[in-house]
Order: C-alpha cells, then structure tokens, then sequence
C-alpha cells in the first residue's frame, strides 16, 4: 500500500503505444496495403486525429522507404542503434522525436533491465521505422481525420513466436518497486505471456491507450506476410551490456541453498519413519514376550508332568500376620526422614486438634493479612505472551520509535448469503456505495470524522481500498456502462485510480474469484486505513471512531438501515478495537461457566465426605461432612487468595489464565488431601475407637501428612521452576500456582485437621452438621466400610493384581505410550484467534471471509542498521538493480526467496530505495533529478523549462554507468538523498521517494548519514496458524543470513511477529519445563520414601501421563501454545497427586510386594479416584456447554483427557509397577522414646476384629480364593460387636 504517482492512469498508454501513433505514410495515399516486399512502407507521417483533440493517426503510405537525412539519421542511431547508420527509413524526424519523448517516460521503470530497454526500443523502433514495415504490416482499415485526410484506424503487425517471447521473457520479471510490482502491470496489463502483452499494447483506448487497432494475428490470412524476426536480447545475456540484475532477471540469481524445509520427509510405506520405527520396535517386542511367555508355561507343565508339584503357601497364623498389611499403626518407617517427619506430623497434629479454634484464628488471621495485597487484572495480549525483553518486542520499539507503528484498519467483506452468487452487480455495487457514505459520514461524539485520523499519504484524500474507488468513491459516476468500466479497471488499474491516487489491485478488493475472472468475484472488501500513533491521544480518537463503524456495521447486518437494505447479504467486518472488545466479552461469558464448574466441585466435595445411612434420617444429618467438605473448600480459596495478595503486593498482576485454572488446579490438589485425611480420619476411629479425638487427628496427619508433603512439594517445585521462563504468562501462572500450592498444603496441615477434629466433637455430641448449636438424639452410628473401599478391597485389588493381568496391563500401556510418541510430531503450534472469541461473535465469520476472499499476506519490513549507504561497498550490500551489486545484498536475497514462496513466505517484489534513488540520477530520465542552473541549491519543479535546468549527472565523468562507477558517495550522496525524499511522483518521474520511501529512511541525529532504512516486501496470505508461524521464521532466517554474509544487522518487522515469537522455541521450552518438573518430582520422591526405585517407576508414569495427553491433545485437536502448555504443567501437578499417596502407602507397607499394593490400593486409592477423578469429571462436564470455543478445547477437552489419562495411569499402571519391585532395606532408624515409637511398641493396640476379618479375606482374594456371603455378613457382624467399645469409647471422651 504504496503512493503513486496521480497520473499513472496515463503512464502505461504513452509507454505501450506513444510510438504507434507517430508513424506516417507517403505523399501518395492509399485505403489499404497492397505491396508487400522488401523496401516499402504502409504508413508515413501524420495525418490529423478521428476527433478534435485525439491523438494523432498514422497516413496510409504503401510507397517505398527513403533515405533519412544527416540530422533524422543521427537520431534515429542514438535512439535505434547502428542499424540504421546506413538504411532507409519509414519515418520523420517528427516521429522519432516523439518516439524519444515517450520512451523517456518508460526510462524510470524499464531501463534498469539493459535487455529489456533494449527490447522494448527495438520494438518501437522496428514498428515505426522499419524499412521493411510492409512484410509484417499490414492496414486492414482506414478513416478520415478531422482535416479530411485519410488515416490509418487498423491494422496487423505479424510477429514470430521466437520475437515475441524474447521480449516478453526479457521483461517479465522487471520489477517496479514503488508499487511493489511489475512493469509488466503498466506495460502490458499484467500479461502471462507475449501475445497477452502486445495485445494490450495494441487495443484501441483512446484517450487512454491506442488511438486504433492494432491486431497481432498467429497466421497471416492474406498469405503476403511474413513474422517479424528480430533479435531479442536475453536478461542474461552474455553481454555484459545487456544483462540484468538478479532482481530482474531469475537465470541470473544464484541457486540458493535447499532449506530443510524442502527437504521431503522420511517415510516408510507413507508412513513417518519415526512413526514405523516406533510401531515396528513395539510390535517385535510384544511378539517376544508372548512367544517366551507361552515357552515358558510348556516348559513348567512338562515339568509338572514328570513329578514336579506346586507347592501350596500356608499361614500358620494368618490373624498375627495380616494384621500388619492395612493397620496404620504398624506402618512405623524404617527411613530416617520419614519417621522423623511422620513423628512431627503427628506432634502437629494433636496439637492443631487440641487447639482447634485458636489454630483456625492465627490461620485465617494469617491469610486476610496476606490478602491485602490491592490486585489488578493484566488484559494487554503483548504483556500476556511477550517478554518485555524478547527479540520481537526490543525489534518492534525500534521500529516504532523510527519509523513510526503500523497503521491501524477497518475492514468490510460483503458477499451474498447463498456463498456462491457472483457480487459483481449493479445492486450490490450501489449499496455499497452507499455503505462507503455511511462510514465516511460518521462521526463521534467530539466531531471526529474518517477524514481527520484516516491514513492519507499524498494529500488530503483518505487511503480507502474498495471497488468504488474505480469511480472515484462517486455514485454520480457509475453508469450503464459500469461492466465494462470494471473489466477495464482490474485490467489495469492504474487507468482508474482512486481519490488517494494509487491503483486498486483486484486482490485486495475482491474475492472469490477464479482465474483472474473478476467479474465473477463473490465478495466486495474494503478497507479503511488509519492512523496509529504512539500518542495516546490519537488513538483514543481512533477508536471512539471505531465503536461508531461498529454499532454502524451491527445495524448494516441486522438490516436496520431502510436506505440501505441488506437482508440478502452476509456483512462481515472488524476493526483495530474489534479483538480486545470481543475477547473481553468472551471472558465474562466465561466467568459464569468457570463459577458453576467449581460450584458443583464443590458441592461434590462437600457431600461425598459425609456417610449417609438412610435408615436412621436424624443419624443422616449428624454424620454428614457438608460444613467440613465447605471448610476445605474454603481453605481451597483463602490458599488462591494468599497467593494473589502476595504476589500482587510484589507487583505481578493477575492475569485471566490464573484467575480461571489455577483454581482448578489448587482443586485437584486440595480437594484429594481433604478425602484422604477425612477417609484416614474415619478408619482410625472405626479401628481404634478408644482414641481420643486429638490422638486420632494426630495419628491421621502422622500417617498421611509425609504424602500430603510429597506431593505439594513437589508440584511447589515443578511450579517454581516454571516461573523462570520467558513468557510472562506462563511465568507468573507458574510463580502463583506454586504459592498457592503450597499454602493450600500449610492450612490443610494446620487449619483443615482442627476443623476435622472440632467435626469430630460435633458428631459425638448428636449435633446436627451446618447447625451445630442444635442438639438431637440419634441412635449410634455404625462404623461400617464404604462402598468404594469395600469394592477395591473385594474385586479391584485382586484383579489388577492377577500375575496375567499385569501382564496384559503392562503391554497395554506400553502400547499406549507407543501411541503417543508417534502422535507428537503431529502436534500442531499456535492458538487460532477464532477459539478465543464466543461462538456467536461477528468476528467469526469475518476470519472466516478473510480467509477465504483475502488473497493478499501482511506486509513484512526488513530493517537494515549498520550499514554505511553513503560508501559504495555500503550501497552494494543492500542494492540490486547494479551489476555490481553483491549475491548476498538484501535486496538480491529478498528477490531469490520471492521466487520459492512455499519456502520463504514472501510473495511480492521488494521495494528498494537505493535502487530508485540511484536510478532517479540517471540523466537518461530528463525529468526527474534537475536543479535550477541559476540556483543549483535548487530543484527544478516538474512546470520548470527545460532550458532553465541542468539535468543531474548529464555531463558527469565517468558517466552515469550500471556498474555504480562514479555513483555519488559522501555529502554528494547525502545532498541528493534529500532532494529525493522531497521529490513527490507523477507521471514524468514516478521514482522521486517522497511518497514511496518517506518513512522508509531514517537518518542519523547530525543529518548526514542513514542511521537505518527498511525493505519492504509482502508475506504470502496467512490462512492459519501454520502459515504465520513458518512465516515468522522464514523471515527470521533470511534476516540471519544476510547479515551473517554482509556483516550488517537486519531484522524483519511485521505487525504479528511479536505475537508469534513464542511459538520458535514453545516445544523445547515445554521439553524443558516439563523435564524440570519430572526431576523434581523425582528427587523429592525419593528424598522422603527413600527409595529410588519407587521414585524412579512415580518418575516413569507420569512421564508416560505426559506424553499419552499429548497424544490425545492431537487426537482431540489440541494445539501447543501458551495455554494448553500450563495445562500441561497443571498436568504434572495433576498426576503427582494420582501417584504419591499410593507410592507412599505401599513403601510405608509390609509384607509380599503385592499385599503392599493392596494395602495401598484399599487405604488410599479409594480417595484418589473420589478425591480428583470424580470431582474433576463433574467440573469438567460442566465446562462443555461453555459459549466459549476456547475453554471447549482448552479446557474441557485437556482436562478430560488429564483425568482420564491420569486415573488410568495412577490406579491401574502404578500399582502393577509397584507390585514388581522388591522391598528395600532402607536405614534403620530407631526412635527411641519419641512419642509416636511408644504409642506404637509392644504397649499398642491390636487391630479390632472387624479390621482383622477383612484383612484375611483381602488376603485369600490376593491368594485367588473367593469371598462368600456368608463372611461378609460375619464381617457385619463383628463391627457390630465393636460397637459396644466405641460407644464406651466415646462415652468416655465425652466425659
């Protein structure tokens, strides 16, 4: 989006045809060509116009040529070249005049190709003069002028195949670089080939191009005709007078070096060679084991054939044996650090139980201190996701700070709501012109107007890019006519240019279409563009206009405008304000979603603790836990609010990431402490009912208080190294998760055991839960063992522990980690701005539209520092239309990876203000560089006389030359620098910089050297996150590369690189982090279990939980960005909590390796799966009917497979692993006369008989046998028989 000069509409005309026009006939007219041999004419001269102020047409001349006379000669030589030192001619010296005249306009852009120029003149001059005109010309119809003489109106000129490819090859690639195209554009209408090019230059459009018809016929129908061949020179001729640069020219370019991108991917049978390696080695391995597994059983039953018999395992006393497998109290530990911390936890303990409400008071006290803390909410995307410090946030200050920030836009797409009609009709074309009023008319509140913020470059006039800007944005001027005036525009659109004065390329304002067929196009876009400033000031007044194109556009798509009836059209649109407003209204349709989530996690928690007997109503709400479960939950919140008020004190401010998951996570984590210190809590009581309160809430946190340590520390851990990354987001999740953590892990072993134990006091009393100052009488409760742990004891145990199972356990989840690992490399980056918006958002449908019409990438700037441009080695590292400009200058560079799109995602010819300027200099293009010959200090204007100015480097020794030999340098190029940039295009010099260029360079505080300049090109359209990161590190690549060979710093800008800077090294940030965490979590395991093995196989599975999510996340189109990356890291938390408490509970166990799992997967894996896995399913379900897109796949999809994931792996893969690891003999440690070691010597109660039952029929179900019924009910009943010890217990605490 370039200026231009404000009559280029005319520019290509006098370049195509201005030597057409000016050929005469002979003195002798004729109506038609009748000879056709060597030597003779067709036309001569003038002869007047069809109209009074048309172009002059050629005289009928069938006569032969002539001998030109000595000062007609010397310029047909200087113009033509020296083959026509000694010919005839078929021209005047009027003519030829003419002809240097016109061509001086064509100089700018074409001369920079020496072949091209040369080409282009011999074509003209061939057409023109030629002696031998009448071999390939022919007139086929003939008028009268105004002056009643005849004219030529028609004719053929028949050009061999040969000819005309060689000029159309020569110029094909010749760019221009003020409008970031090609002189082809101008030349010849954007031709694909040479007949399309002479075709265009040959049609009848006066006064706007031909004043008639030339026709270039494939055969000649008359049979007197021959093709013209000429000689054409090659761009890469090897004449070195006739080469172009690399720019201009493709065979020139030097072959760059394959990127691995191009490189095809390794495969086997279509499949990844990562992919078939993995699958291959899984399969060969599972097919081993079972070939050696069924080995193996023929080997052992041949054995039993020939006298071996198994041998039977017996008990002798089964009843002092098992005891030992589920009694918490004979789980003293032989490790030093967790005897030492199980003898603390229980001193707390009893001392928080004791104590309650004073505990509870300095606790809460505590956390409103803490809390204090004055937050705010951080909704700046950049602050988000860049580090202040990061490259593109450092390259884009730069940019701004010199060159000013990219403009801001407001965008239409109109289209038919069918999606298939063509738009292209007289209708569609009125309302929109009628729209294009509405938004120029609006106005804000304080008088703010389009015209007052709008981006206008050359003038006054507003930069609007939309298909009315072909009439001038002027209803007035859309007539009958409007096709063929629309054909005509895109077509060429420098013929029709807008108010602003630069051509309206079809890509930008239309899509939809097929093949160039623009009549056929499905959708009009328009663009509005407007200032941006680092003034806050000037924003501000852009987007009070914003929010009026926006309620304006609302009314437009609701159709309730009468003037402008819109019912049959889909109106998409967006402005700079649009994203930030809808995001924020995504965000609080969110908060309502996020609330009911936790509200019934909540209620969940609170319910699930309490024991329910429904024969007995008033027992029903005396043992119900709802006031403890809201006290946990409680806990839960004032933890997320510490860590807030802390953190916001410090100055970190809370971001929506944090305030809508870190909840969820502190969730999952307290919610499982508070199941199993509840759950602990109960089996105490119900196998010790003797205990007083304080002894038993001591004894509970004694038990499970080193697990509950295990797990917060460790995911304190993991999240604090998290905080050390770059992106703020992630960061300052990390540093607030770990806090919050580990505050929850601080009021749970304090604060939650004095509400467990005054919960306690409140049950013995019969007062009622939520109501405790009401007293009822109640029958006794019976302690009986829960549903879930009586179904893991009785079937869940014994089944995963089946010597076959864990076999088949094994392979499957080996399988399903093969599974994951191929999926990874699928992994998709990025984070589509559609998920981010409600699924009702109007911004939708505009990315919909704008992927789908929009055919033209963002602009990308490469920047250049340190680069001397006043010195000629200076020049040659960033020029590339000299031939002595370097392979690896920026511009050379830029135009070699134009032409590997698919590689470099740069699409358009870059635009490069040393090449214009110094072609600007050249004394061939007349009027451009002149200066006042009575002032040289002055440049002349484009009014001035000729004769009152020296043309710049006219008489220069050495000459103005394509090698830069003699190119100014120092102050002299300095001077004419400035002149340039003040220099404003138009038709006679469309290469002066002002409009072009203006904000392109940047120079140094003293005025005398470039400090920096930019390149600017285009990236290719960006339909998805794939495009904009690929682009981003292309740019980046190229960038590296060039100031890797040139030695000077370039960095490439564009308006999304800062957004997407964090997506280059997201994936081995993620390996990072997450690798981090798993050492933590290994090293804190096997700090407090004091076994390696066990940390090594906790390690392990939620290594493989790891990459089975990520697998999923694929299945389940999850891409890796920001977002899913702290679920990731939420996932490490997650699956900590699945594994520790089991891993702790089975190293803390005695007997065979299985009776310990089983023991472990009966005390606390029934409080794993109600305390995460059910509570997050619940919150989970309700996170699917969200409006939100984003917390559709982010949340409830990433989440479900963490549970899902999670559950399986810590409640079925952990316990198979651990049940195959042989005890280890750890340290012993003795305790001496510490507390916990005499309430636990020989001095120790026995477990009752209840507990005993259950503990030998968990042990034959180990074994294989079966638990009756029978059993079952003498189980009942010798809880029962228990009941009279708990009461007198009970009786007894309460006295």
């Amino acid at each position: 989006m370039q200026p231009h000069s404000t009559t280029l509409r005319r520019l290509h005309a006098l370049i195509a045809i201005a030597a057409l026009m000016l050929i005469t006939l002979s003195a002798t007219p004729a109506l038609a060509s009748d000879i056709h041999k060597d030597g003779y004419c067709v036309m001569r001269d003038n002869c007047g116009s069809k109209r009074t102020f048309g172009k002059q047409l050629p005289c009928p001349d069938n006569g032969p040529a002539v001998e030109p006379d000595k000062e007609l000669r010397e310029l047909l030589v200087s113009t033509c070249g020296p083959s026509y030192e000694h010919s005839k001619a078929c021209c005047s010296q009027d003519q030829v005049e003419d002809l240097i005249a016109s061509t001086k306009q064509a100089s700018p852009m074409i001369s920079a190709c020496p072949a091209c120029w040369t080409n282009f003149l011999n074509f003209f001059c061939t057409f023109t003069c030629s002696p031998n005109q009448s071999m390939f010309l022919n007139v086929t119809e003939t008028g009268l002028s105004t002056d009643k003489k005849p004219v030529v109106t028609k004719l053929d000129f028949l050009v061999s195949d040969q000819y005309g490819s060689g000029f159309y090859d020569s110029c094909k690639d010749v760019k221009f670089a003020a409008t970031n195209g090609y002189v082809m554009d101008l030349i010849g209408g954007g031709a694909k080939n040479w007949r399309e090019m002479v075709t265009f230059m040959g049609r009848e459009r006066e006064p706007l191009g031909s004043p008639f018809q030339i026709d270039f016929p494939a055969q000649d129908s008359t049979g007197m005709l021959k093709p013209f061949v000429g000689i054409t020179r090659q761009c890469n001729d090897t004449d070195e007078q006739y080469r172009c640069a690399c720019v201009d020219c493709l065979p020139v370019c030097p072959v760059l070096t394959p990127t691995p991108e191009e490189k095809p991917p390794c495969t086997v049978f279509g499949v990844s060679c990562w992919s078939f390696s993995l699958s291959f080695i899984y399969t060969v391995t599972l097919g081993a084991a079972i070939a050696m597994f069924v080995l193996r059983r023929r080997i052992r039953a041949a054995k039993d054939l020939i006298g071996f018999e198994p041998v039977t395992r017996h008990d002798e006393d089964e009843d002092e044996n098992s005891q030992h497998l589920l009694d918490p109290d004979q789980y003293t530990s032989r490790y030093v650090v967790s005897a030492l911390l199980q003898e603390w936890f229980y001193h707390q303990g009893y001392l928080c139980a004791k104590h309650a409400w004073r505990t509870i008071g300095i606790c809460f006290g505590l956390v409103a201190f803490f809390s204090l803390g004055c937050f705010g909410i951080e909704t700046d995307p950049v602050k988000l996701w860049v580090a202040p410090d990061s490259i593109s946030a450092t390259q884009k200050a730069i940019f701004d700070q010199n060159f000013g920030p990219f403009y801001r836009t407001a965008q239409v797409i109109v289209s038919y709501k069918d999606g298939n009609s063509p738009i292209v009709d007289e209708q569609s074309f009125r309302r929109l012109f009628m729209i294009n009023d509405r938004i120029k008319g609006l106005k804000t509140e304080t008088g703010v107007v389009l015209k007052d913020i709008c981006f206008h470059p050359t003038g006054d006039e507003c930069v609007i890019q939309s298909p009315t800007g072909y009439w001038q944005d002027d209803i007035d001027g859309f007539g009958d006519s409007w096709k063929d005036t629309f054909e005509a525009c895109t077509k060429n659109p420098a013929d029709c240019l807008p108010e602003f004065q630069q051509p309206l390329k079809p890509d930008i304002i239309l899509g939809g279409y097929d093949d160039e067929n623009f009549v056929k196009a499905k959708a009009f876009i328009i663009t509005y563009v407007i200032q941006n400033s680092v003034n806050t000031t000037i924003t501000e007044r852009a987007h009070d206009w914003e929010l009026r194109f926006l309620a304006l556009m609302d009314d437009l798509v609701h159709n309730k405008i009468p003037e402008i009836r819109t019912e049959d059209l889909r109106i998409s649109y967006s402005s700079e304000s649009s994203l930030e407003i809808e995001l924020n209204k995504s965000s609080n349709t969110d908060v309502r979603t996020v609330i009911l989530s936790y509200l019934v996690m909540f209620l969940y928690a609170s319910l699930a603790l309490g024991r329910f007997q429904l024969a007995s109503p008033r027992r029903l709400i005396i043992d119900s836990k709802f006031t403890l479960g809201m006290s946990g939950i409680f806990i839960v919140l004032a933890s997320i609010s510490t860590s807030v008020g802390i953190f916001s004190f410090l100055g970190y401010k809370i971001t929506l990431i944090i305030a809508e998951v870190i909840p969820f996570l502190v969730l999952a984590v307290g919610v499982d402490n508070i199941f199993i210190l509840c759950h602990e809590f109960e089996r105490r009581k119900m196998n010790h009912p003797e205990e007083s309160i304080e002894e038993c809430a001591g004894r509970t946190l004694g038990r499970m208080g080193p697990s509950i340590l295990l797990s917060a520390l460790s995911e304190t851990i993991a999240f604090g190294l998290g905080g050390m990354v770059t992106m703020p987001a992630v960061s300052v999740f990390a540093m607030y998760a770990a806090m919050a953590v580990w505050v929850d892990f601080l009021l749970q072993v304090t604060a939650f055991v004095s509400c467990i134990a005054l919960d306690a006091q409140r049950a013995e009393e019969d007062r009622v839960d939520c109501m405790p100052c009401l007293q009822i009488q109640a029958p006794q409760a019976i302690e009986t063992e829960g549903a879930l742990p009586a179904w893991v004891r009785k079937y869940y145990g014994p089944l995963i522990l089946n010597s076959s199972v864990k076999r088949i356990v094994v392979a499957a989840f080996v399988g399903l980690l093969t599974v994951g690992l191929c999926l990874m490399p699928s992994l998709e980056i990025g984070l589509d701005q559609r998920l981010a918006l409600p699924n009702d958002s109007y911004m939708v449908q505009f990315f919909n539209d704008l992927d789908e019409y929009f055919r033209v990438g963002p602009p990308v700037y490469f920047v250049v520092q340190d680069v001397d441009a006043t010195t000629r080695s200076g020049q040659q590292q960033i020029c590339a239309r000299f031939s002595t400009c370097s392979d690896s200058s920026i511009a050379n560079v830029l135009e070699q990876e134009r032409k590997r799109p698919q590689v470099s995602y740069i699409e358009q010819p870059a635009a490069v203000w040393i090449d214009d300027f110094l072609h600007w200099l050249n004394p061939a293009i007349e009027t451009c560089c002149r200066f006042r010959k009575n002032d040289p200090t002055k440049a002349c204007g484009p009014w001035d006389d000729e004769d009152d100015c020296n043309v710049c480097y006219a008489d220069r020794d050495p000459a103005w030359n394509i090698s830069m030999n003699g190119l100014p340098e120092g102050e002299e190029f300095m001077k004419y620098l400035g002149e340039w940039l003040k220099a404003s295009p138009d038709e006679y010099c469309p290469l002066a910089g002002k409009a072009a260029y203006g904000d392109a360079i940047k120079l140094n505080a003293a005025g005398d050297r470039v400090k920096m300049s930019h390149f600017r090109t285009y990236h290719t359209p960006m339909r998805n996150q794939h495009d904009f990161i690929a682009g981003y590190k292309s740019a980046h690549r190229i960038a590296d590369q060039v100031s890797k060979e040139t030695g000077a710093t370039v960095f490439p800008y564009s308006v999304f690189y800062i957004f997407f800077e964090q997506y280059v090294d997201i994936i081995p940030l993620t390996i990072r982090l997450l690798t981090v965490a798993m050492i933590a979590v290994g090293l804190v395991t096997a700090g407090i279990l004091g076994s390696v093995k066990v940390a090594l196989v906790v390690v392990g599975v939620v290594g493989m939980i790891m990459v089975d999510v990520v697998g999923a996340m694929v299945l389940m189109g999850v891409s890796l960005n920001a977002i899913s990356l702290v679920n990731l890291v939420i996932c490490v938390g997650i699956s900590v909590e699945f594994c520790s408490h089991i891993a702790r509970a089975t190293v803390e166990a005695e007997g065979s390796p299985d009776e310990r799992v089983f023991g472990a997967l009966v005390e606390v894996g029934s409080s794993v799966f109600s305390g995460i896995t059910l509570t997050k399913f619940l919150g989970i379900f309700v996170l699917a009917f969200t409006r939100s897109k984003i917390f559709e796949v982010y949340y409830f999809r990433m989440y479900l497979a963490i549970v899902v994931v999670g559950a399986l792996h810590g409640l079925v893969l952990l316990p198979v692993l651990l049940s195959s690891i042989q005890s280890e003999k750890s340290a012993s440690f003795s305790l001496g006369s510490l507390g916990w070691s005499l309430r636990n010597g020989q001095g120790g109660s026995r477990p009752s008989s209840a507990n005993r039952r259950r503990l030998r029929e968990g042990r034959r179900l180990l074994e294989g046998g079966d638990s009756s019924d029978e059993e079952s009910e003498d189980v009942r009943e010798a809880v029962a028989h228990e009941l009279p010890r708990s009461q007198s217990g009970a009786n007894g605490r309460r006295r």
